[in-house]
């Protein structure tokens, strides 16, 4: 008996909808990347015209993941806010792509304790952070002479996006700016050199997003 292959067509419209974006920032050049140290500007060009459609104002967005490290060379790596380096265990990946399903509470002083500060109006997701070994600037993650490890140097931050997708605004043909900020602290992050400058950015970020047009109602 000759079997019979069918494809649901319903299912081929709504991938048509989803897109992936794979953005890669690197603000390893410092001062002479054009790109404020952790505001980063994105450009996301329609991909079709359901991307540039007036039938489709609304897409839901997830943060996939991401992956962050230090431009080659740097030894020492750390996340800085541009005044001093810290210790972070994840961050929010932030978009001003604007959304009301998401809402941030940050309790980072005395007089927020219990109460917080409350952030709405763009997507916002957590992304929990491990440091993986990727090599240094030749590509090993062997000790350097002298015996000391390479240390975060050649080392990544990287997780993935935590929950669903949700819904947001259409992001495409727009410029875009991504932050990536913390749980108990309203300002922006990025990586520097934990024996230079705390206010220069040598990171080198890598995201991924899935991004679903929604057709208006």
């Amino acid at each position: 008996m000759e079997s019979i292959n069918s494809v649901n067509v319903l299912a081929i419209d709504e991938e048509r909808l989803k897109f992936r974006v794979i953005i890669g920032i690197a603000a390893g050049a410092g001062a002479a990347v054009p790109q404020v140290a952790g505001r980063y500007k994105v450009d996301l060009p329609p991909l079709t015209s359901f991307g540039n459609s007036n039938h489709y104002n609304q897409t839901t967005i997830t943060c996939d993941g991401v992956s962050c490290t230090g431009a080659a060379g740097v030894e020492e790596c750390a996340w800085s806010n541009g005044a001093a380096f810290g210790k972070l265990g994840a961050v929010q990946v932030v978009l001003d792509t604007p959304s009301s399903g998401t809402l941030s509470n940050k309790q980072f002083t005395a007089a927020q304790a219990g109460s917080g500060q409350v952030n709405i109006g763009r997507f916002q997701q957590l992304i929990l952070l491990q440091i993986n070994k990727v090599g240094n600037a030749a590509g090993t993650t062997e000790s350097l002479a002298g015996g000391r490890d390479v240390g975060t140097g050649a080392s990544a931050w990287q997780g993935e996006g935590l929950g669903d997708p949700i819904m947001s605004a259409n992001p495409f043909g727009k410029t875009i700016e991504i932050n990536f900020k913390t749980g108990v602290a309203d300002e922006v992050f990025f990586l520097g050199d934990a024996r230079g400058a705390a206010n220069v950015d040598i990171g080198i970020y890598n995201l991924q997003f899935t991004i679903t047009m929604v057709p208006n109602k």
